[in-house]
């Protein structure tokens, strides 16, 4: 098969979506398939794979500075060359609605993958999100010949309503736009249960829908050496790892108020990843006097984070009802770490065989459990052990191999519909 991935944040950028992508690619080319990837350009990176598409772009100073890929009439009919056999979109956005177009011009089935809720970040970034709600509502029923989604309020409503009340309608409607681009879809994937429940319930999705968590290889991590780490670890000390952008969804200020309640000196912090809060966690940092026990590495390698990863002890993410199923707790998992968390609705690669929930989101709830974890050897053994076991049931090759599954029956019912 020829497939194509739509993504609308690629290399050099590291995050769970990139390398959930990089990963089914490499898995699907060692099953003999041939795989695009679909990117927007960014100035100064070179690629070396000439499966890699590079659109258009232009940089967008309300999403961040990030690179946008310029869509426009008459850019799809670029790639009918290719003759996909069908397009798989890990975004409903810029990209997405390419993946569309391309999917109506090729005649091919075209699956989206939904990862997270662009919503759910609206006390943080309450410029970007609203101005990609409104964005969205707009174009939607343009380029997807859809029904507009809107929110029925009048004026006089809206000036009685609430903050809460306000944010509650935005992430109504985010869910109502996300299931109304996955029903203009074949087939929709959702990585956790939890996710496509809301997608039915909240979103009306009525498209079918499949639950693929995000895979990994495992190889990679177990063969990783801690020896090839970007920094130093004393022979005493005892490492709790987190891997992710540096933002305020990702709540790591919890994990660096968490050291304050930790007196040993040899249990340290290490914060993997850049991003926008780095400024603010430094300050953090040093309001609380941790800037010997905590370490900011900057952004990183998939693999250097392997290595990193392997150097650890624990594993920890602050995130609360934010991520879906974070590709970082497979990383930790593969490479043996034990991983300790505070969202309850997590599920996906977490079971009291390799993880510990905090009975709180605090740092103090944190701290707690890591002194309890880092000063029981039997225990972070254990846990360990069965972080290994738990890996295996998301390795990319028996993952992609479902993948291929799902692939080639949608591409018979789409040919049998042709036929009628």
């Amino acid at each position: 098969m020829k497939i194509a991935f739509f993504i609308d944040e690629y290399l050099p950028s590291v995050h769970g979506v990139a390398t959930s992508t990089t990963t089914y690619k490499e898995a699907l080319e060692k099953l003999g398939h041939e795989v695009y990837i679909i990117a927007p350009h960014v100035d100064g990176y070179e690629d070396f794979d000439d499966h890699i598409i590079r659109m258009p772009s232009s940089k967008s100073y309300v999403f961040e500075k990030r690179e946008m890929a310029n869509i426009y009439p008459g850019l799809a009919k670029k790639l009918d060359d290719y003759h996909f056999d069908i397009v798989h979109s890990q975004t409903q956005f810029f990209l997405g609605i390419l993946a569309h177009s391309v999917a109506k011009r090729q005649n091919i089935p075209h699956v989206t993958t939904i990862h997270t809720l662009f919503t759910e970040l609206i006390d943080d970034y309450p410029v970007m999100i609203t101005a990609g709600l409104i964005a969205v509502s707009l174009a939607f029923p343009v380029v997807l010949w859809t029904k507009p989604v809107m929110p029925k309020l009048t004026i006089d409503h809206i000036k009685t309503l609430g903050k809460d009340t306000i944010k509650s309608i935005m992430s109504r409607q985010g869910w109502q736009l996300t299931a109304a681009f996955a029903n203009k879809c074949d087939a929709c994937i959702s990585p956790s249960k939890h996710l496509a429940d809301i997608l039915v319930n909240e979103g009306g999705l009525t498209t079918p829908y499949f639950i693929f968590p995000n895979s990994i290889d495992t190889k990679k991590y177990l063969n990783a050496s801690a020896d090839d780490s970007i920094i130093k670890k004393g022979k005493d000390d005892k490492f709790i790892i987190c891997v992710a952008r540096l933002s305020p969804e990702k709540r790591q200020v919890t994990l660096v108020e968490a050291m304050s309640y930790i007196k040993d000196p040899h249990i340290k912090l290490v914060l993997a990843g850049g991003g926008s809060y780095e400024k603010e966690l430094k300050a953090r940092i040093k309001e609380l006097k941790l800037e010997d026990r905590v370490i900011l590495t900057g952004m990183c390698s998939s693999d250097q984070v392997a290595s990193l990863l392997k150097q650890a002890d624990v594993f920890a993410l602050a995130s609360y009802h934010f991520d879906n199923q974070p590709m970082t707790f497979l990383e930790a998992s593969a490479a043996g770490l034990p991983i300790v968390y505070c969202d309850e609705r997590m599920t996906e690669a977490l079971t009291k065989e390799n993880s510990i929930l905090t009975d709180g989101i605090e740092g103090k709830d944190f701290a707690k459990v890591f002194e309890n974890l880092l000063n029981d050897p039997a225990k972070l053994d254990k846990l360990s052990k069965g972080a290994l076991k738990v890996a295996k049931k998301f390795d990319s090759e028996e993952m992609a191999k479902k993948l291929v599954k799902l692939y080639k029956s949608l591409i018979k019912t789409h040919a049998n519909l042709e036929e009628e």
